[in-house]
């Protein structure tokens, strides 16, 4: 797959066998302006129109940017290129989604709810508010919370819900573990 902005290359992505997604990548200059959400965003609804499941090989610096998107660590780090990376699998139901809202701000959408998510980290911690949510969308969201907060520096995220706050404490990136995977 190839992005383009004034039909100049400026991204791409691959897909292999219509499981997994590989070598994304993006011009720096065109960087956080959504070319590689809109790359990867593709990627995973071809794979998804093909009845599969998309995983893909992050490299432990932009797990982050995966997480953001839904996907969750899977299995232990293995080197590519010289480069640590960790196995990473979008699971769950496909009509639940979360992806950057901006640069700062993520969206939750499912078929009947859409929620702006505004962490706010400090001192290691990523406080998020939200709002009720059924116990489904609960058990889908946390996991994928959790690991957009450990990814992004947190050692604890805090979310923040009507009946008061839970502390979920986080491994780094390359042991993040998700023992609560849909």
């Amino acid at each position: 797959m190839l992005a383009e902005r004034d039909d100049e290359p400026v991204g791409c992505a691959r897909i292999l066998d219509l499981t997994k997604i590989g070598r994304m990548a993006v011009l720096k200059e065109v960087r956080h302006k959504n070319v590689g959400s809109k790359l990867l965003r593709a990627a995973i609804t071809k794979i998804q129109e093909a009845g599969n499941t998309p995983t893909l090989g992050a490299q432990i610096t932009a797990m982050g940017f995966y997480a953001n998107h839904g996907f969750l660590p899977d299995g232990p780090i293995f080197d590519d290129a010289g480069i640590p990376h960790r196995t990473m699998t979008l699971t769950g139901d496909p009509e639940k989604t979360l992806m950057p809202l901006d640069a700062e701000s993520l969206r939750f959408d499912t078929p009947t709810l859409l929620v702006a998510i505004e962490p706010q980290i400090t001192d290691g911690e990523m406080r998020i508010n939200l709002l009720r949510l059924s116990g489904d969308e609960a058990n889908w969201l946390t996991p994928r919370l959790c690991c957009y907060a450990a990814t992004h520096g947190a050692q604890t995220l805090i979310l923040e819900i009507p009946e008061g706050e839970v502390r979920f404490p986080l491994d780094p990136p390359e042991r993040f573990a998700c023992s609560f995977k849909d």
